[in-house]
């Protein structure tokens, strides 16, 4: 309630169940479940996750953060064009680096390589039946700029808090568990599952740089006050016509996987951050 239009949502990366759901909206809409909008670079866990997992950057190996980056005709900018000169990846995630994302799409050479990582291993749009109306977000295939956009979470990549705390939970423990509101025991309704599990090297690499995030990055002021085992990232979208970009973050500690987003809300730790932090905590 300290934010308008504001929603959160908690889920157990143990087991996929959702753990508690809120929306503070001037028009009832269960934008946490049903939303459908950028979500910046919290994307980019599913971004790194395929860079890994196709051997084409690794936590511990240097990553070019320049102020930015040209791909498709259209220019890309890290925030007030900073730069990391001599960073690794892990270094590149937590301060969230855009540059360092898109440079690789030079050498993916798959248009399809994102959308492929995001439904094969994290589950995205694989019709989830949740018990209650929800959307599973979606991860299209894209060329050129669009493709490059993509990467870091703009461009026509939609989600909502729902499953931007599914893809915590996913990085978390490696195995996507699709969420659930109303054991499917109550109706017999199927469940969704992942083609395949996420490659251990790849779950070690991203946790690290979860923690990393949180400890030392963009999230480290707001989880400060998180205890436990825990990781962050945050992420902030850019949205036509709108004064300012809608605040993204995500974040785990122990067996809690939380996700927030506030429409105009700012940077990632403006809004959404401590929505997550508090959830966190309580959980």
């Amino acid at each position: 309630a300290k934010y308008p239009e504001a929603s959160v949502v908690a889920v157990q990366p143990s087991n996929g169940h959702i753990l508690a759901v809120a929306n503070h909206r001037t028009d009832g809409f269960n934008a946490a479940m049903r939303g459908a909008r950028a979500p910046g670079s919290t994307m980019k866990i599913v971004t790194a996750a395929m860079l890994i997992d196709r051997g084409l950057v690794a936590a511990d190996k240097p990553a070019q953060c320049t102020k930015d980056v040209q791909w498709g005709g259209r220019t890309f900018h890290n925030l007030d064009n900073f730069e990391l000169p001599g960073a690794n990846f892990a270094t590149s995630f937590a301060k969230s680096c855009n540059t360092a994302f898109i440079k690789p799409v030079a050498v993916v050479r798959d248009d399809a390589a994102l959308s492929k990582e995001a439904n094969q291993v994290f589950g995205i749009d694989l019709d989830w039946k949740t018990g209650i109306k929800s959307v599973d977000g979606t991860v299209p295939t894209a060329t050129g700029a669009e493709e490059a956009a993509g990467y870091i979470g703009q461009g026509k990549i939609t989600m909502n808090p729902l499953n931007i705390a599914s893809v915590t939970a996913t990085a978390r423990t490696g195995v996507f568990r699709q969420p659930l509101l109303v054991s499917p025991e109550l109706d017999g309704r199927k469940i969704a599952t992942a083609e395949r599990r996420m490659k251990p090297s790849v779950q070690q690499q991203l946790v690290a740089m979860m923690r990393q995030t949180a400890t030392a990055g963009t999230a480290e002021k707001v989880m400060r006050s998180v205890g436990g085992d825990k990781g962050a990232k945050t992420g902030s979208a850019e949205v036509d016509g709108a004064g300012n970009p809608d605040s993204w973050f995500t974040g785990y500690s122990g067996d809690v996987a939380a996700a927030a987003m506030v429409e105009g809300g700012g940077h990632g730790g403006d809004a959404a951050g401590p929505i997550v932090a508090q959830v966190l905590k309580a959980g």
